[in-house]
C-alpha cells in the first residue's frame, strides 16, 4: 500500500508541474527589449531568467515593468527568479544602459 501511495504521489507531482521555456539571444544593444514567454493559458507560480554571456559595459534587467533594476556588466552567468501568478505571458525587460556590444544567451522559464 505504501508503494502505491508513493507511486501515485510521484505521478501527480510530475504531471502537475508544467514548465514552459524559451531561449533568446540578445546581440542588439541599440534599444531596450521586452522578452516574452507565451504561457498558452497555463497557470504558473514562478518565472525565471538565466543570462549567460558577455557585454562591453553595464546593462540591466527587470523582472517586471515596476521591478527593481538588476545591473550586470562584463562576463555574466546568473539566474533571477520571481514569484508569479499569471497564465497569459511572462515578460522580462532588458535595457542596454551603457553597453554597445556583446552577446547574451537567455533562457526564459515559467514553472
Amino acid at each position: 500500500m505504501k508503494t502505491i501511495l508513493i507511486f501515485l504521489l510521484t505521478a501527480f507531482m510530475s504531471v502537475s508541474c508544467i514548465i514552459t521555456s524559451d531561449d533568446v539571444v540578445i546581440d542588439d544593444f541599440s534599444e531596450p527589449t521586452i522578452l516574452s514567454l507565451d504561457l498558452k493559458g497555463e497557470t504558473h507560480i514562478m518565472k525565471a531568467i538565466r543570462i549567460k554571456g558577455e557585454v562591453n559595459d553595464s546593462v540591466y534587467m527587470k523582472m517586471c515593468s515596476e521591478c527593481y533594476r538588476h545591473y550586470l556588466d562584463g562576463k555574466i552567468d546568473t539566474v533571477f527568479r520571481m514569484d508569479f501568478g499569471r497564465s497569459d505571458s511572462a515578460s522580462f525587460y532588458f535595457y542596454p544602459y551603457k553597453a554597445t556590444s556583446g552577446k547574451l544567451n537567455t533562457t526564459l522559464s515559467a514553472f
